[in-house]
């Protein structure tokens, strides 16, 4: 080892070197249990993590990998996965994964964009990957993660599992990282457009597991508080898939816990009601739109309680829960402590996060104040936050403005995009592209997305406000609102509406509840009665896919 390397690797920031002091404390314990389709099919410790990782790494620096690389990853959650991640981390190649739901034409512009020089593969998506396999020119060497056992391994493709052989360096890579390394480089959902490729660094990513780390700290500390007893070792639920910033977030936040994580293949519902019937699950993510489905079954009470019961501690997601279905929840749950969640990609993604103890409280003011504008609480301890108008000036407690960060988070910019880099950190803030409220205690609530706002006539409408309404009619399980071409209005609000299991529901009586509730103009136009919403991997709604389907839905 040169000595600018040794030099290194004494004081550097490298998430790599969470998993190695890991195991000098806890060599033998459980980190990942793997659920393939409803199947226990591995646990892996953390010595075992480790030592595949440096295996894994030292194979594909011999292949000629290097720092700096991108090495792409198309796959569901397993823990070949998680390997991956931890050796490119230790080595200094990006990890760069993309979306599983992707098919073949949709992969190639990403692969042209990141330029990877490996291509890693699961099993199932590989048919995927040869039918474009021709346009992606900048993959050296292609590798499948054999899943199943079953597949046969294409010409000219490396095994992953083979590059994790005993034949491998069990020890460290010596490779000079430093905190403004790549260690990521994630794609946005691609919701609204082109997915934009952001690049978070070793230090981004240091920031964001020392946060969470205080918010364990803070979580343990009011447990404490209240005379709860915890249990040892926290077991999380790895339903969060690994493309995902959230999935990153789970597995570097848990290398340095000491976090035991079922990681499961792909987040089927029953597979995960069984997983939360075992009892093991301490800790997960609860929809609020799955509780009242489930509240709506003949024994729904009793039901939640025996799911959710050995829960301590659940974040909410999905889709705002209102004041009658928290207290019901929390009522049910007594024992466990929830959590509101706000972030995103570009703040590696530390945001605001609104407590237990004033989830209530917050939810309350916001409907009494904020038109249910949803609340998100205050900002992480490693961020900073403001509201900004459309000139870039701070604007007083209760206004809407733009939502604005500044954190050590905060993402080094946009691959190969230095006008998009430069105009989302214009005046030395992140721009987060959301609309929001900041009350008098320093506590967010979220309005909508900037290009979400639907501009009807001469006013500006929230989505979010129209979906908190009409998702409380009792026979809605889930609802959308968009803005649709309308030749008068400009834009008209048109709710997306999927009712309650079982239950029949007219446009009527939706158009019809929210005149109670809605200013005139906020009132949906029509109101279009589906069995489901079109979702992402991630669970977030496709308005764009709505919008292009309905596009003419106003056109005689």
């Amino acid at each position: 080892m040169d000595n600018a390397v040794s030099m290194n690797m004494m004081r550097r920031i490298c998430v790599g070197d969470f998993i190695r002091r890991r195991v000098l404390k806890t060599p033998n314990e459980v980190a990942v249990v793997m659920n393939y389709k409803g199947t226990t099919t591995r646990q892996a410790t953390y010595d075992e993590l480790n030592r595949e990782a440096n295996r894994f790494a030292h194979a594909i620096m011999e292949m000629g990998v290097k720092k700096g690389d991108r090495v792409a990853i198309l796959s569901h959650n397993c823990v070949q996965f998680v390997v991956y991640m931890m050796a490119l981390a230790k080595m200094g190649a990006w990890i760069t994964p993309l979306n599983f739901a992707l098919k073949g034409r949709e992969i190639v512009p990403l692969i042209k964009h990141s330029e990877p020089v490996m291509f890693i593969v699961e099993d199932e998506l590989v048919e995927a990957v040869l039918e474009v396999e021709k346009e992606i020119d900048s993959v050296k060497h292609r590798v499948m993660i054999n899943l199943s056992g079953e597949k046969p391994l294409p010409k000219g493709w490396i095994d992953f599992d083979s590059l994790c052989a005993a034949r491998y360096s069990e020890e460290e890579p010596c490779v000079e990282i430093n905190g403004e390394d790549i260690l990521t480089l994630m794609y946005t959902s691609g919701t609204e457009a082109m997915p934009k490729g952001v690049m978070n660094s070793h230090a981004n990513w240091y920031s964001t597991i020392m946060n969470n780390a205080i918010d364990q700290m803070l979580f343990l500390r009011d447990c404490a508080a209240e005379g709860q007893q915890m249990a040892k070792t926290p077991v999380g639920l790895g339903a969060a898939p690994l493309f995902h910033v959230a999935g990153q977030a789970t597995v570097f936040s848990g290398m340095f816990v000491a976090g035991k994580y079922i990681l499961v293949y792909s987040p089927d519902p029953p597979v995960i009601m069984k997983l939360f019937q075992e009892g093991e699950l301490t800790s997960g993510i609860m929809a609020p739109t799955v509780v009242v489905n489930l509240l709506g079954m003949p024994g729904g009470e009793d039901l939640i309680r025996n799911l959710w019961g050995k829960l301590e501690m659940a974040i909410l997601y999905g889709s705002p829960a209102s004041e009658v279905l928290l207290r019901k929840i929390m009522e049910l749950l007594p024992n466990c402590r929830f959590q509101n969640y706000y972030g995103q990609s570009e703040l590696t993604p530390l945001g605001c996060t609104l407590f237990h103890d004033n989830l209530l409280k917050k939810t309350v003011e916001a409907n009494e104040r904020f038109d249910g504008a949803e609340p998100i609480g205050q900002p992480h301890t490693m961020v900073e936050m403001k509201i900004f108008d459309e000139r870039d000036r701070e604007v007083p407690p209760g206004t809407i403005g733009e939502m604005v960060a500044r954190s050590p988070s905060v993402m080094i910019g946009y691959y190969k995009d230095p006008e998009k880099t430069a105009d989302v950190f214009r005046g030395g803030w992140l721009h987060t592209g959301d609309l929001g409220r900041m009350d008098e205690e320093y506590f967010f609530y979220f309005v909508d997305r900037k290009k979400d706002v639907i501009r009807t006539g001469a006013e500006n409408v929230s989505s979010v406000e129209v979906e908190q309404w009409v998702v409380k009619h009792p026979k809605v399980a889930e609802c959308t609102a968009v803005g649709l071409p309308h030749e008068k209005w400009g834009e008209a609000v048109t709710v997306f509406v999927v009712p309650n299991a079982g239950v029949e529901i007219e446009e009527e009586e939706i158009i019809r509840y929210s005149k109670e509730g809605l200013a005139g103009y906020k009132v949906p136009k029509r109101a279009v009665i589906v069995s489901e919403i079109p979702k992402n991997p991630s669970g977030k709604i496709l308005k764009k896919d709505l919008r292009k389907k309905y596009s003419d839905f106003y056109k005689e």
